[in-house]
């Protein structure tokens, strides 16, 4: 029996993937360590949203035991396909639009090894090719590191056994073999860590067909779909009953999903939840029936993300974002009437391509009227096969774009410690996670996140059970942190 260990990058959607994966491997026989010394096998679920996520994969290679075989799965490796020159004339075209556009007969399925000079003599039909074939990456890396052994797509998981096969492992597997990522159920909780285990992660669609321009996650996983609302709310009564109390549905734009209320009204049936959130919704696709949800469930968390981005109207059309400046105030605005305090927290990339300081301070300025409890500033990193790549440049100098985001930073700062002061004295309900003790007044410490999203510090004379939720009275509020007592 081998032994495996993933480790998970980026977003909550590759937790989910990973997830799944644990399940098939563990059909196969295959025992999870935590333990990631212990395992034989390392696999390593990547990000690609940025650069320096994929930098982060080539550093990391280098400390693993060569013993251990490395596999390598998730964005990074999807989106290098065509950048191999000398085979992507020679590929067919469901291949050449990157390894996405196939369907296949589980039961008459093959897989092969490639090498370069063998692509054009295949016969492609009911074969499933890996990327060591046709990404560069792969070749580039297996120079320097031998140990690493498998390079495959996050879609092919269900085909892992054949891979497996292939690669000379002795396998049993116990289910049947689907061409379809959807329909596979992890058994285990999709958070993947044990100090997580009352929340879920639920997908509900997979991928984007938004094309920002800034963004790879199209050209990475390709276009969206949509999971069935019966196999979501399968999935999460599985969680549930497996001991999950919190559960997050996911989609690149999750409220896109054409039957999201209805989703989130059923999901709110089940028994056990205790709080549902979701991540990520997108402005346009937000309903006034949805903003009632929010005000009169009292499971669906009191916080919206909401990434607007920019708040230049010339930014945002750059980035081809569907709305302005003026359409994100009016969201702002519906949020505030709602008569349930609703936290709202956003993404803001401040030095995308020509953005002026006349644009720069539209941002601050809806940052302000915004009044956002926190904001996820990332720094704009030019990313392959997307329109701002190709047709702009990312001509910020690097001094000034430090510049803008200390003066984002401290505007945030500000808004922070205001909005965390004015939650002294309310009652959140908490779910506890980690926890420690002080003999300063023989008090335990616990620390975990509101329901509406703010970190959180609880002090108690007496030891609570890590992972239960409780009642937190807020004592005091500072910068990105309450402090609280139960």
């Amino acid at each position: 029996m081998k032994s495996f260990h993933i480790l998970t990058f980026g977003c909550q959607m590759n937790y989910a993937d990973s997830a799944r994966i644990k399940t098939v491997l563990q059909n196969c026989w295959f025992s999870y360590t935590e333990n990631i010394k212990d395992a034989d096998i390392i696999i390593l679920d990547t990000c690609s949203v940025r650069q320096k996520a994929e930098d982060k994969i080539t550093w990391l290679l280098k400390w693993f035991d060569k013993q251990q075989k490395i596999w390598i799965t998730g964005c990074m490796i999807q989106h290098n396909i065509r950048a191999n020159k000398l085979t992507t004339k020679k590929l067919p075209e469901t291949l050449r639009r990157w390894n996405f556009l196939w369907t296949i007969d589980p039961q008459k399925a093959q897989i092969i090894w490639l090498n370069t000079n063998e692509i054009e003599n295949i016969k492609w039909e009911n074969i499933i090719p890996i990327n060591h074939a046709f990404n560069p990456q792969f070749f580039n890396l297996k120079k320097t590191f031998d140990n690493l052994e498998l390079y495959r797509r996050i879609d092919d998981t269900w085909f892992l056994p054949i891979i497996l096969q292939k690669l000379w492992y002795n396998i049993k597997y116990d289910q049947n073999i689907y061409n379809d990522y959807c329909q596979i159920l992890p058994k285990t909780n999709t958070s993947m860590n044990t100090h997580h285990h009352k929340t879920a992660y639920i997908p509900i669609s997979t991928w984007c067909s938004q094309f920002c321009t800034y963004c790879i996650v199209p050209f990475a996983r390709w276009l969206e779909k949509y999971f069935p609302v019966d196999q979501i709310v399968n999935e999460c009564k599985t969680h549930l009953q497996n001991g999950a109390e919190e559960l997050v549905l996911l989609g690149q734009i999750v409220n896109k999903h054409p039957q999201f209320v209805q989703i989130i009204k059923e999901v709110l049936k089940l028994n056990w939840l205790k709080r549902l959130r979701y991540t990520s919704p997108y402005p346009t696709y937000y309903s006034d029936e949805l903003l009632e949800l929010h005000e009169k469930e009292e499971k669906l968390c009191p916080h919206i993300h909401i990434p607007f981005q920019s708040g230049s109207d010339k930014i945002l059309k750059l980035m081809n974002r569907w709305y302005d400046s003026t359409k994100a105030r009016e969201f702002i605005d519906k949020i505030k009437r709602l008569k349930r305090d609703i936290s709202i927290t956003t993404d803001i990339i401040v030095w995308f391509c020509d953005e002026t300081e006349e644009d720069f301070q539209q941002t601050l300025d809806l940052v302000e009227y915004g009044k956002f409890d926190m904001i996820y500033i990332w720094v704009y990193s030019t990313r392959p096969w997307t329109y701002a790549q190709k047709h702009l440049q990312d001509n910020i100098p690097y001094d000034i774009k430090q510049q803008r985001r200390d003066k984002l930073n401290n505007l945030l700062n500000k808004i922070s410690k205001e909005n965390n002061e004015k939650e002294v004295w309310n009652t959140r309900k908490v779910l506890i996670n980690s926890f420690s003790w002080t003999n300063k007044d023989w008090l335990f410490l616990y620390e975990w996140y509101t329901d509406n999203n703010k970190q959180i510090i609880i002090s108690s004379k007496t030891k609570l059970t890590p992972w239960d939720f409780i009642d937190a009275k807020i004592k005091s509020g500072v910068v990105f942190k309450l402090f609280g007592e139960n």
